[in-house]
């Protein structure tokens, strides 16, 4: 017991000598940089935290979703995602796989909320939506595959007004408007853990940016906790906690 607690106190020493060695300021520069370079990829990466891309429960026929962290709260990316099974599977004959419909819309409430009240910001607008279709069949009774694909949009735009542009590492910035499209395939597994209970995993590869992004899910009755992973993304690893219901 005593060895444990003098490797454990080993280990925390050490890691905390590492953090205290990060240059945390050259660090969020690096991130600054990486948002202006790419600011609608940056803000893509939390769409696709809150876009329902898994099939609904085997017996469900509707389902609706809003993505609570990190879309709503901190971001207030107010949305609505929906999910509308076009038939079972082995209904229409044996092997045939379940379909299903999906869909959803985004809008940032802060952007509005920014454009009324700055003495600075004289326009934000940033929102997105995204729709697509999933397949899914069962491979035995405690796994089930998924693949599917999904059109994704976004725009964002914000303009400055005269004399209050911004400065951001010596760059002086007046607007930007940029935008996201693209198509991506979808492929992922699932295995039940209970009763509205199951883990999944997804890969999702970006046609037009060649880019993939994979995540790992909980998902319950009402909840689904996880991490959606952007290898290329500004940040790599985001938490992700959705609310849905399934009917």
């Amino acid at each position: 017991m005593k060895r444990t607690i003098l490797l454990i106190t080993a280990l925390l020493c050490f890691n905390g000598a590492a953090f205290a060695t990060i240059d945390w300021e050259s660090k969020g520069m690096q991130i600054a940089g990486e948002i202006i370079s790419n600011p609608a990829g940056f803000f893509y990466d939390f769409q696709q935290d809150l876009e329902a891309t898994t099939p609904l429960p085997p017996g469900k026929t509707f389902g609706i979703q809003t993505g609570l962290f990190p879309t709503t709260i901190p971001l207030t990316y107010t949305n609505v995602s929906g999910k509308l099974r076009l038939h079972a599977e082995g209904r229409i004959a044996p092997g045939v796989p379940q379909v299903d419909l999906i869909g959803g819309y985004w809008d940032m409430l802060a952007a509005k909320m920014a454009t009324k009240d700055s003495k600075t910001i004289d326009s934000a607008k940033f929102g997105g939506y995204y729709m697509g279709a999933i397949v899914s069949a069962s491979v035995s009774p405690r796994v089930r595959t998924f693949w599917g694909y999904k059109h994704s949009v976004m725009a964002a735009k914000l303009d400055f007004k005269p004399g209050e542009e911004v400065e951001l590492m010596g760059t002086t910035v007046s607007s930007f408007d940029t935008g996201f499209k693209d198509d991506f395939i979808i492929a992922g597994i699932e295995t039940p853990k209970g009763i509205s209970k199951l883990w999944s995993m997804q890969l999702n590869y970006g046609l037009k940016t060649q880019t993939f992004s994979s995540k790992v899910s909980w998902y319950g009755k009402y909840f689904e906790l996880g991490f959606n992973i952007f290898p290329e993304g500004v940040l790599v690893i985001h938490p992700v906690w959705n609310f849905h219901l399934n009917f």
